[in-house]
């Protein structure tokens, strides 16, 4: 999946709002400083295109409104900011119906001690791959449901997709502009 126009339209607006908030504050500042308030900014913008509807987008939000909270507040003014910094991770539970129907053909083709050999093997495999997932993701290690946890990661890297084309754009723009 792809990001669309629109998202990279939406992104862009939001991102330069964050940075004209932090216009004032960060003219007389060091590259540090302006590196970590352009994150800061693109973290909230790209958050602010899902509404809090995800949970990478509600711990990015919660995330960034502890280290800045006026810069939250502001960018996320038409969105209810107040509950989505304090919106709790939703409790889903599991669904096992894809686990059950692999194990029944697992059974039907294999004998019993080498269905738990290969599933053992597979658990331990998932639950490294998934362990990792939760590291990457922005409030992935609330997500206890690996269903959920891959839907996330999968908005999370077309939103990171729409971030990263929008960046581009804008370099190569500058780019272009310097060369007349």
């Amino acid at each position: 999946m792809q990001p669309t126009s629109s998202m990279k339209e939406e992104f862009l607006k939001k991102w330069q709002m964050g940075l004209q908030i932090y216009r004032p504050l960060i003219d007389n500042t060091s590259v540090s400083e302006r590196r970590k308030a352009i994150k800061l900014s693109a973290d909230v913008a790209m958050a602010s295109l899902r509404k809090g509807t995800t949970c990478w987008s509600r711990a990015l939000i919660q995330k960034t409104a502890t280290e800045d909270n006026f810069l939250v507040r502001q960018m996320l003014s038409g969105i209810k900011a107040e509950t989505l910094i304090n919106k709790k991770l939703p409790k889903v539970m599991c669904h096992r119906k894809i686990v059950r129907r692999s194990k029944m053909i697992l059974r039907r083709r294999q004998s019993r001690s080498a269905i738990e050999e290969v599933a053992a093997k597979a658990r331990k495999l998932i639950k490294k791959k998934t362990q990792g997932l939760r590291n990457v993701v922005p409030g992935g290690e609330f997500m206890s449901n690996d269903v959920l946890l891959i839907q996330e990661t999968l908005d999370y890297i077309v939103s990171l997709q729409t971030q990263v084309n929008v960046m581009r754009s804008i370099v190569d723009a500058a780019e272009a502009g310097s060369e007349r």
